[in-house]
C-alpha cells in the first residue's frame, strides 16, 4: 500500500469512528479523538453565499475552543441540566467525499460531505447537512482532530441544535 493510500484510510477511519461515535453517544471516546487544543466551529451565514469569516467577531451557531469546552458540552448532554434537549436525539450521521486537501508536516487538511438523521422526540425527523473542513494532526502513528469547521446548509434553525447532531 502506498503511503498517500495509507494516510488517506487513516483518516477516513477517524472521520467514521467520529461519525458513529456521535450517533451511539460514547462521549468519553469521542473527546479522546480531539487535541488538547481543539477547536470546533459552526459558522454562521453572512448572506446567502458567504459564511462568517472570523469566528472571534462574529455570532457563530456554535464556537468551542479547547478540549475543556468540549467536555463542559458533554457534561450538560449527558445530565439533567440539558432538559431543554431531553431526552436526546437518535441520530444517524452519514459521511461522504472525504478528500485530502493539503498535507504540511504532520497536519493534514480534509474535507467532507455529511448528512444527519435526527430523530427529535418533540419535533420528529430532522434531516440536516453540509460539509466539514478538518484540520488533523498525526501525533506518532495517531491522528487526531486540532479543529473541525461545521458549514451547516441552514441558516435558521428551529429548536435546538448541539455538537452530536451535526
Amino acid at each position: 500500500m502506498t503511503a498517500k493510500v495509507e494516510i488517506l484510510n487513516k483518516i477516513e477511519n477517524l472521520i467514521f469512528l467520529e461519525a458513529d461515535l456521535l450517533d451511539r453517544k460514547q462521549w468519553q471516546k469521542w473527546l479522546d479523538l480531539y487535541t488538547p487544543d481543539c477547536v470546533i466551529w459552526v459558522p454562521t451565514w453572512d448572506n446567502e453565499e458567504c459564511l462568517v469569516q472570523d469566528p472571534e467577531l462574529s455570532v457563530n451557531m456554535m464556537y468551542l475552543v479547547g478540549k475543556p469546552a468540549l467536555e463542559a458540552r458533554v457534561h450538560r448532554m449527558s445530565s439533567v441540566d440539558a432538559y431543554a434537549s431531553l431526552p436526546l436525539s437518535r441520530t444517524m450521521h452519514s459521511v461522504t467525499n472525504i478528500r485530502l486537501i493539503e498535507k504540511k508536516s504532520d497536519c493534514f487538511k480534509v474535507s467532507a460531505k455529511w448528512t444527519v438523521l435526527c430523530l427529535d422526540p418533540r419535533r420528529g425527523k430532522i434531516w440536516r447537512g453540509g460539509w466539514y473542513d478538518y484540520l488533523l494532526k498525526k501525533n506518532q502513528d495517531k491522528l487526531n482532530i486540532k479543529s473541525k469547521k461545521i458549514t451547516l446548509l441552514e441558516d435558521v434553525i428551529d429548536g435546538t441544535l448541539d455538537i452530536y447532531q451535526l
